[in-house]
């Protein structure tokens, strides 16, 4: 049993470039993975994990920024942030070509400092993840991709061939299909990254999760 994402598998695996749409995308993944691998895609768990672009609220607010098409115009003046892989990667390149983007700099941090480098001003733009707690509890600005050059990320869950047709198996997971929102993994997330008093373990959010979701 295992987790992956629709964008990983289509970009890393399928080496595909293009972005047809989450269902086209989805339904190409799930009959790619039993036909070439054995792997039954079960169903999505109901949130994605997608790269995106944020910035503070406020910094957002002052240049009047709120999709990518906006940030177009004045990138030339702002630097970008990501993580170690991201300019490398061809999420990056697409959002680049598509919008024609060109920032003053960019910069590599850790996925936690990325959030750190928006607050300090180190960057004025990062590659944030879109379940990521701080996206909330920053109060920053996920923009617009109306040109759809990010793929989706939703997250499946996946069966190996030894158990891929263990309807016991299958029954026992069919709950969790579509139970987990954004925002319960936003939460999630939040409360293992934080360094307060609330912080908790990843088995202790995952516990908590469960219940608020009855799942």
């Amino acid at each position: 049993i295992s987790v992956d994402y629709t964008g990983t598998v289509w970009t890393n695996y399928l080496k595909r470039a293009d972005n047809p749409g989450r269902e086209a995308m989805y339904d190409t993944i799930r009959e790619w993975e039993w036909r070439s691998n054995g792997v039954k895609v079960l169903g999505r768990l109901g949130f994605e994990n997608a790269y995106a672009f944020a910035m503070r609220g406020d910094r957002a607010a002052e240049l009047g920024v709120a999709s990518l098409t906006d940030l177009v115009a004045v990138a030339p003046r702002l630097t970008v942030g990501g993580d170690p892989e991201f300019f490398e990667r061809p999420e990056w390149i697409a959002v680049r070509d598509a919008y024609g983007l060109r920032f003053a700099g960019t910069r590599n941090f850790a996925p936690t400092f990325m959030y750190n480098a928006l607050q300090s001003g180190e960057a004025d733009v990062i590659s944030a993840y879109t379940s990521d707690g701080r996206i909330a509890a920053d109060r920053l600005v996920v923009l617009a991709d109306p040109k759809g050059a990010l793929p989706s990320y939703d997250a499946m869950l996946m069966l190996s061939p030894r158990i891929a047709q263990d309807q016991g198996v299958i029954a026992a997971l069919t709950p969790l299909i579509g139970a987990i929102s954004v925002e319960a993994m936003r939460e999630a997330n939040l409360a293992v990254d934080r360094e307060d008093a609330a912080k908790m373990t990843p088995k202790a959010a995952a516990a908590q999760l469960a219940v608020k979701e009855g799942i």
